[in-house]
């Protein structure tokens, strides 16, 4: 009986063993499959044009026609960067951020609620890169705008208020091309601590 009791212990315990070690491996599986999804679910949800007004036209992340269009997420992050190259120098266009409220504006500087760098503020040409940096960490925040790289410290905007959305505005035969989250890469690096708009749907 003792060698039989003995054997029946021991053939628990491997039974025992091979569940736990099941268990595990499932588990670790899951771990590993959650962690692809949030991967997947980060490609699979880009930051694109949201909010536009009746006359704006865009095909994937190209803008034209006439008005404003803001981006898909407004900016939850302490430092976000995002750039739009200029695809079409001709007519006017604007670069900056703004309320949600604005995307039926004609333009995108609105008093207390947008908020943006004016092509008739700088001499550009085609292919030209307007970068932006929203810095709501310091107090009071900080837009900044940079022209090829190149930061246009004078023409920095502060104490913004309230959830504000990345957003460009054009007219008169203007196009712009936006990159808000560098899931397409940008054209120059953002500066240190800031990265691409976060899609709070990829979080």
């Amino acid at each position: 009986m003792g060698n039989n009791a003995g054997k029946t212990v021991k053939s628990a315990v491997g039974k025992a063993q091979t569940v736990v070690e099941g268990g595990i491996h499932g588990l670790s599986a899951c771990m590993s499959k959650d962690t692809g999804d949030i991967s997947d679910i980060k490609k699979e949800t880009p930051v694109t044009i949201g909010f536009h007004g009746p006359d704006i036209h865009f095909d994937d992340l190209r803008v034209s026609g006439s008005g404003v269009a803001l981006a898909s997420e407004s900016i939850s992050q302490d430092k976000a960067y995002f750039e739009v190259k200029i695809a079409k120098a001709e007519g006017r266009w604007g670069v900056g951020v703004c309320k949600q409220s604005v995307h039926s504006s004609d333009e995108l500087n609105v008093e207390g609620e947008g908020w943006c760098l004016s092509s008739v503020q700088l001499e550009y040409g085609e292919g030209d890169v307007i970068g932006v940096t929203y810095d709501q960490s310091i107090f009071p925040t900080a837009l900044r705008f940079y022209h090829n790289g190149e930061v246009l410290e004078e023409l920095t905007i502060t104490s913004i208020r309230g959830e504000v959305f990345p957003a460009v505005h054009v007219t008169d035969g203007a196009v712009v091309d936006c990159e808000f989250d560098g899931e397409n890469g940008f054209a120059y690096p953002p500066p240190a601590g800031f990265t691409g708009v976060v899609s709070m749907r990829s979080v």
